[in-house]
């Protein structure tokens, strides 16, 4: 059975990112958010889409995230950290404002691979045993790489424009 994960980060309420990144991933089992998702106090749609997604959406709570946003979703956005057993192996994702802090916990957590956000610029790499991926800010980018998002297959990683060009890739 082929299957896959959607993740996304930094949204910052733009519903336009969320669409895009819909039709990225195609067919996906569920989508693993690091955080930033809305933007407080003001209803841009975005809070709809999430709330109608035909899959899981896991949420790790971000720097920008407030209780006051969880009471616009139905999937719980208020931890630090979300872990996902897939494939046979453990996903943790963060938001990663204190990326030291999740570092140390992946690693001694053997951790296959860590999700975060907050940087808005994507990148994946490796340390012994762990990936580390930034899907970069759907929304709002910096750096030289344009709004991306990733996509986690059994055999690979992968960072993606919203427009499906490929950034990085690595097979894991």
């Amino acid at each position: 059975m082929f299957s896959r994960l959607g993740v996304i980060a930094d949204t910052h309420g733009h519903a336009d990112a969320w669409e895009k990144a819909l039709n990225i991933w195609g067919n996906i089992d569920a989508i693993l958010h690091a955080g930033d998702v809305l933007k407080s106090n003001l209803n841009t749609g975005l809070a709809q889409y999430i709330n109608t997604s035909s899959v899981p959406v896991l949420i790790a709570k971000g720097n920008s995230d407030f209780p006051r946003d969880q009471e616009e979703l139905r999937w719980p956005i208020l931890s630090p950290y979300v872990t996902v057993w897939w494939q046979g192996r453990m996903i943790l994702v963060s938001h990663g404002n204190n990326f030291s802090q999740v570092r140390k916990l992946a690693l001694r957590a053997n951790a296959d691979l860590v999700v975060t956000g907050h940087t808005h610029i994507g990148s994946l790499v490796r340390e012994g045993h762990t990936f580390f991926l930034n899907p970069g800010s759907a929304a709002l980018p910096r750096g030289r790489d344009p709004a991306s998002v990733a996509i986690i297959e059994e055999n690979e990683i992968r960072i993606v424009t919203l427009e499906g060009q490929l950034l990085h890739r690595e097979e894991w």
